[in-house]
């Protein structure tokens, strides 16, 4: 046996409309489930409750504390990492399940995919994204970091695979939702620049917004999800904008007295 006990864990805060899903994917797939929970305010707890979560409040610190708290709270070494608007695709629940088996990898990369209204699964064809989802936590371990869920090496020496079935992202509940999830994040990312030091142009503001936009739909194919391709690349491209705008502001946003 590659893996003889598997937790999940997940963060919420008001996730009564999605986390259902997401804990019916996983369930059969693990043998604990912790719900670290900001303050909700919704029927999060009692959904969380009804698959025989732990839940277990945490005030908010940034995103990258809330991943590493939560991490820590689980009690076995393994651990399946997903967020509340996440669901295992059928492929990759049988992929999972071998690897419990006859794993050979100390951590492996879960493929992720945007899903929006009028799509069943996520297009693999479209810009994704590849991360460390699946891991032994005595080898790979969450960073920590301001606004980053970023998996580093706990030890030199870990190994990865990687996994071809795909989590489907379901990000998208309202435009209004991502354009609050947007703000509260390049937050972050701005705070996290002016802690490590960085020191942005003013000139990174002009243009970023464009190049970001065909990043994703032209590079990253998001052109084939049609116009919901189209508003997600411009809601990133947004999200860049606002970062380097509200660095610009941390260091110029007083008025002379």
């Amino acid at each position: 046996m590659h893996i003889e006990k598997l937790s999940l864990y997940v963060i919420t805060m008001n996730e009564e409309k999605r986390l259902a899903r997401t804990l019916s994917s996983a369930k059969d797939l693990v043998d604990e489930i912790v719900i670290v929970d900001s303050g909700s305010t919704d029927r999060t707890e009692e959904i969380a409750r009804s698959f025989g979560a732990r839940f277990i409040f945490h005030e908010w610190g940034g995103y990258g504390h809330q991943v590493k708290f939560a991490e820590g709270q689980c009690k076995y070494d393994w651990v399946l990492r997903l967020d509340a608007d996440e669901v295992i695709q059928s492929r990759l629940a049988d992929e999972i399940r071998r690897i419990k088996s006859s794993g050979t990898k100390d951590g492996y990369i879960l493929p992720r995919g945007e899903v929006y209204p009028g799509m069943r699964h996520a297009n693999r064809w479209v810009k994704h994204y590849m991360e460390i989802r699946l891991y032994d936590r005595r080898a790979w371990t969450m960073s920590g970091k301001l606004g980053n869920d970023e998996v580093v090496k706990a030890r030199p020496d870990a190994t990865h695979g990687k996994c071809r079935g795909f989590i489907d992202h379901y990000s998208f509940v309202s435009i209004r939702q991502i354009v609050d999830k947007y703000n509260k994040e390049s937050d972050s990312l701005a705070e996290r620049a002016v802690i490590q030091g960085k020191n942005y142009s003013p000139w990174r503001l002009v243009g970023c917004s464009m190049l970001e936009f065909l990043k994703f739909y032209v590079l990253g194919r998001f052109f084939l999800l049609g116009w919901w391709g189209f508003i997600h690349s411009v809601n990133v491209s947004f999200l860049r904008f606002l970062k380097f705008a509200k660095f610009y502001e941390h260091y110029n946003g007083d008025y002379p007295e």
